[in-house]
């Protein structure tokens, strides 16, 4: 799978694949010199050998904790494409994965919130390289099979590090200098700014500027970080049956941006007179909007 969608992906751009910086360590003062303050993405390939989350988490771990808890998984890429939402008991969904090999699934249960449905998982996981320079963090858990693409996007506000636990993920990022080459899109995001450049279809009339976009990537291996700046375009694609936390950190200056424009855009999304089309939303068979 890695080495087809590399080649799918180079055969889209006028330009080599680069990859992106890798380190094995780092100190948090280093980090913030080099990286947060540079807006500079890296990926760190040893320091999670202390994570709980590392000896703990598996499909079987969370079957366990998760036997009556119920949530929302989406399929398919819901940044490019239409929005589908699933609700259903948690043990179900990790039995799907399982059988993902039968079953074909392209259900993902991505960005769920740790501190809402497994507090006491914001224990097993550090990431202070982040926490350490913010006011403000969110932590979310990612469960999914093969297959699974996490579309085109950016963090707007917030610095992101994202960790693997299990399994193996594909991560191509643009740089914010690029932007017009990312064509962003209409389609709302609490947080995010997405682009309608979907690699899975690729329409060249319409990106043609994206063939000339410089795409850097990482393949992410178990207890290795990826840093992602915020404003950075990523897509990430799940290799095999993954298992993977990620942690957003608001400085006071963003976390200020957030409480103001953000939270307005929220608030009138939320009453249904700014981004309709969104990711968060899905319409039951009524044809009545509902939020996940």
């Amino acid at each position: 799978m890695l080495e087809s969608i590399l080649k799918r992906t180079q055969s889209l751009i006028n330009k080599p694949l680069q990859k992106v910086d890798e380190i094995e360590t780092i100190s948090h003062n280093d980090f913030y010199k080099k990286h947060i303050k540079k807006n500079k993405p890296v990926k760190i390939t040893q320091m999670m050998n202390h994570w709980e989350a590392t000896k703990l988490w598996s499909l079987d771990y969370f079957e366990t904790i998760g036997e009556n808890k119920e949530t929302y998984t989406y399929k398919g890429n819901i940044r490019q494409s239409d929005t589908n939402w699933q609700f259903g008991a948690f043990k179900d969904y990790l039995n799907e994965i399982r059988n993902s090999d039968k079953s074909k699934t392209e259900t993902y249960l991505g960005n769920m919130s740790i501190a809402k449905i497994f507090p006491e998982l914001l224990q097993h996981v550090d990431f202070s390289l982040i926490s350490n320079n913010t006011i403000r963090n969110s932590t979310s858990l990612w469960i999914g099979p093969p297959g699974t693409i996490t579309g085109w996007h950016t963090d707007r506000l917030a610095n992101n590090i994202l960790a693997l636990i299990e399994g193996q993920k594909l991560v191509f990022l643009v740089s914010p200098k690029e932007n017009k080459k990312m064509y962003p899109s209409d389609k709302y995001e609490p947080g995010s700014r997405l682009s309608s450049v979907n690699m899975e279809d690729f329409n060249e009339t319409k990106h043609s500027k994206f063939k000339d976009a410089n795409v850097l990537y990482t393949v992410i291996n178990p207890n290795e970080m990826l840093f992602i700046p915020q404003t950075w375009w990523h897509c990430v694609y799940g290799l095999s049956i993954s298992i993977s936390s990620n942690n957003f950190g608001f400085t006071p200056i963003d976390n200020i941006k957030m409480k103001c424009s953000e939270l307005t855009k929220r608030i009138l999304h939320s009453a249904g007179v700014y981004g309709k089309n969104c990711v968060c939303h899905y319409y039951d068979d009524n044809g009545k909007r509902q939020k996940r």
